[in-house]
């Protein structure tokens, strides 16, 4: 089995990577993360050999085959990039990056490493996503020339973590759970390039200290000071447009996360996953009766068959860089007021 190593010891490693190293039998040799408290109670609840507080050191006392790294947004550059160079594999949380061109000297620094480097994009695992991917293959939807994804909270402003301050996290709601389906939406289109974006951000609950004390206040009002809403509009070269909905707060009937096709012979939706198509003139809905999956386990147990050779990687270089294009497109459209071009 790879040798493997993880930094950060925060919510995602606690849900994700760790349940996920473990249903698949492959022991991680170390932890890393600046507090130590976490970082040691995940290391005796797993059986974690080593603790340590620096990622550096870490990397290279333990030489490892395989890093997670699982650290806030801005974070993400450094240790994957000193990962790569020491000849590790890694999967990297969502976002990948911050910029398009952090996003590219990355893969350039995996490419020249002969490494694998992928953006840990858990809902391509889901089983509606993946049903509804299987039909679209098939060719059977026809021309897919609309797509919605949305990514709507009611009241989920996160309670944990430094997602509220730009320094740490670069950006909100767009880059916390609206890049989950914005590249859900993508991989299912076909990965279209991108050419244009109209978008709009808004910041409409966190700063208010009646909302961040509904939720534990958990963070501090006045120090908020991302997007918790965003809208953006995204032409694609092929003619086909997608509309993205985000929000951490909205006046809503229910919390969703979902993607929506529109092709020329049937649409379908993934949450709950659907196709709407006519069967002889009469309009039929087609509920997809799926089995429940554990989607962390199934990515993590994808990320070691791709490191060991034996399958492709599900989240490609290029459809992670035409994410990454569409989401600082959409913050650029934010602050210009205006519609954005996109160079490929």
């Amino acid at each position: 089995m790879p040798r493997i190593v993880i930094i950060g010891a925060g919510f995602i490693t606690r849900v994700g990577h760790l349940p996920g190293y473990k249903a698949a039998g492959a022991e991680v040799a170390a932890i890393c993360d600046l507090n130590p408290a976490p970082a040691q109670a995940l290391a005796a609840q797993y059986g974690i050999p080593k603790v340590y507080g620096d990622w550096s050191e870490m990397i290279m006392a333990e030489k490892p085959d395989i890093v997670s790294v699982c650290l806030p947004n801005v974070l993400h550059r450094e240790p994957v990039l000193f990962a790569l160079e020491a000849g590790a594999h890694v999967l990297c949380e969502k976002p990948l990056a911050t910029s398009v061109a952090e996003a590219s000297e990355m893969f350039a620094a995996a490419e020249r490493a002969g490494r694998h480097l992928m953006a840990a994009q858990n809902w391509r695992w889901d089983a509606g996503s993946r049903a509804i991917k299987r039909v679209v293959d098939t060719g059977d939807m026809g021309e897919i020339y609309y797509g919605e994804a949305t990514a709507m909270r009611r009241m989920g402003i996160p309670t944990w973590g430094v997602f509220h301050q730009a320094k740490l996290s670069h950006g909100g709601a767009l880059l916390d759970v609206g890049v989950h389906m914005l590249d859900l939406a993508v991989w299912l289109m076909g990965n279209p390039a991108p050419v244009r974006v109209s978008a709009q951000t808004q910041r409409k609950f966190g700063t208010r200290p009646e909302v961040a004390k509904m939720l534990r206040s958990a963070w501090d009002p006045e120090k908020f000071d991302v997007e918790d809403f965003a809208v953006a509009l995204v032409h694609f070269a092929n003619g086909a447009t997608l509309l993205l909905r985000t929000s951490w707060a909205t006046h809503i009937d229910a919390e969703t996360f979902s993607v929506r096709l529109a092709g020329t012979e049937a649409g379908a939706t993934t949450t709950p996953p659907m196709v709407f198509r006519n069967h002889a003139g009469i309009p039929v809905d087609e509920h997809l009766q799926l089995q429940k999956v554990n989607s962390y386990e199934r990515e993590i147990a994808h990320w070691l068959r791709v490191v060991s050779g034996q399958e492709e990687q599900l989240v490609t270089p290029a459809e992670t860089m035409n994410v990454q294009r569409i989401i600082n497109a959409a913050y650029e459209s934010a602050a210009l007021g205006r519609e954005v071009s996109i160079e490929a």
